[in-house]
């Protein structure tokens, strides 16, 4: 081995310690410094893309990648690299092609699975759905059970809408982690989407017995009453939805996204129940989430009003009383103390001291957050928050602070929000009279008709034209564009436009 050669080897060495260490650019640079000592090694290739997909560079690492599968052709490792790199690029053609031939010269059994998994998630995002249940199915004959591997084959079986072998997965995904909730959330979710609700009630129930409590679950109740409000109009169920998250901020100990997440759902339905200074308080508390969790802001202030118990909260009460009472007493214990001891003159036996947890006299310190910790708001999350202000203001008609934060949203990368945002402004203008608001209208409409020419199936731009013609009296304008609508959305647009002409009425 000559100089050069020994020193190029070395650089790689030093090339993949610099990235196990997470010190990237470090390991690309050594990397081109053993490329240009031994332009004919593969690894040195390969230690250059490994380091390029790490850094986000997808384009140099699939060029690297190729000198490296053109230097060593029949190394099936190579091609799935190369895949992988196609596949995080979101060139799905190319990805599959070379995992293909991946598969048909082999591979170590570590990129054998993740070649079969990418393989299944690429079918997936295509829609060939068997094809993705059979690549994961071989992945799972290499590995054998895999927790991942079932929940992408579970959700894969409810696009298939094949809801019976959706569930025959969350029953084994149940047998191997009983304590975990996955299993049972995506039987609720496949029960859910087969509009068989009670079935789906008592899979929470039977989570709640067996698994630890999850802020997904807590979630999952909440989408449960509001399924079940979207069936009867009954606004008991948003307020048993507030309080299963008051309950879930006060049983777990949230992180930081879950505390921030909990308040914009809280804001959600606050403004359903058209309370607009509790959606703007839990808003407020959202951009601030350590500071309002930890200095015991509430969802549901205390004088508020009662919020009734769930039916999951009264069973979850039964089952951890007849625990306790068993651990204590036995499993006959409270039948038989209460016979031997004699009632009062009432016939009540309600003189029995409560007993209390007092072991060693410690209590659980109160959870806090780290003040230290930050949490990163999403794109999505600034639109949801964005979005409920123009609610909350819209409510207490201060047309103003609509216009701010529809603003807001007119630079979502959105397209639904950003034109959520231009037609509030254009609302609020009118609601305040401003003298340009006529005009604002008709910018606004000129928008929406540009979006429909561009692209003739971009319905949220008809109905947004239809809104704006309805809000300016110009009614005939909203009912011929609601020809473009179909069946069930044209009649309740028409309904609309028809109570606008009456005023209201």
């Amino acid at each position: 081995m000559t100089s050069n050669q020994e020193r190029a080897k070395q650089l790689m060495a030093d090339s993949r310690f610099a990235f196990m260490n997470g010190q990237n650019r470090e390991a690309l640079n050594l990397a081109k410094e053993a490329i240009q000592l031994a332009s004919k090694d593969p690894d040195a290739y390969q230690c250059a893309a490994n380091a390029c997909m790490s850094l986000g560079d997808y384009d140099n690492a699939i060029d690297y990648y190729k000198k490296a599968v053109k230097l060593d052709t029949g190394n099936g490792n190579r091609y799935f690299n190369l895949g992988y790199a196609y596949a995080s690029a979101e060139k799905a053609g190319e990805a599959v092609k070379n995992l293909a031939k991946a598969e048909e010269l082999g591979c170590t059994p570590e990129n054998t699975v993740q070649l079969y998994n990418l393989l299944g998630i690429i079918c997936f995002d295509i829609g060939r759905y068997n094809d993705a249940l059979v690549n994961l199915s071989k992945a799972e004959a290499v590995i054998g059970i895999d927790m991942d591997i079932m929940r992408r084959k579970a959700i894969i079986y409810g696009m298939k809408n094949e809801i019976r072998k959706g569930l025959e997965v969350c029953n084994q995904m149940k047998l191997i982690a009983p304590s975990e909730y996955v299993g049972y959330q995506y039987a609720f979710k496949l029960l859910c989407q087969a509009k068989r609700l009670e079935a789906a009630k008592r899979e929470l129930e039977i989570a709640a017995k067996y698994s630890v409590p999850s802020m997904d679950y807590y979630m999952d109740c909440v989408t449960f009453e509001l399924q079940n409000y979207g069936n009867d109009k009954n606004r008991d169920h948003m307020k048993k939805a507030l309080a299963l998250l008051v309950k879930a901020m006060k049983t777990l100990k949230p992180s930081v996204k879950e505390v921030t997440e909990t308040y914009i759902s809280s804001a959600e339905l606050w403004l359903q129940l058209e309370d607009a200074d509790r959606t703007i308080a839990c808003l407020n508390a959202a951009l601030n989430p350590v500071s309002s969790y930890n200095l015991g802001f509430e969802i549901v202030p205390e004088d508020h009003g009662e919020i009734p118990l769930t039916e999951y909260d009264i069973e979850e009460m039964i089952e951890n009383d007849r625990i306790r009472i068993e651990n204590e007493l036995g499993e006959y214990g409270l039948e038989e103390l209460a016979e031997s001891i004699e009632p009062d003159e009432d016939g009540q036996r309600d003189y029995l001291t409560v007993l209390e947890d007092t072991e060693n006299g410690s209590t659980e310190e109160e959870y806090k957050l780290d003040e230290n910790e930050k949490y990163e708001l999403t794109p999505d999350n600034i639109d949801q928050i964005n979005r409920l202000y123009v609610g909350a203001y819209t409510l207490k008609s201060d047309f103003r602070r609509v216009i701010d934060y529809a603003r807001k949203l007119q630079s979502s990368e959105s397209t639904h929000n950003k034109y959520i945002g231009i037609y509030s402004e254009a609302n609020a203008c009118m609601k305040l009279g401003t003298e340009d608001h006529k005009q604002k209208y008709e910018e606004v409409i000129k928008f929406f008709r540009n979006a429909m020419i561009k692209d003739p199936s971009d319905i949220a731009a008809v109905t947004f034209r239809i809104q704006c013609y309805t809000d300016i009296g110009e009614y005939g304008e909203a009912e011929q564009l609601c020809n473009l609508l179909t069946p069930e959305i044209r009649k309740s647009f028409l309904e609309k436009i028809k109570e606008a002409k009456g005023g209201g009425e």
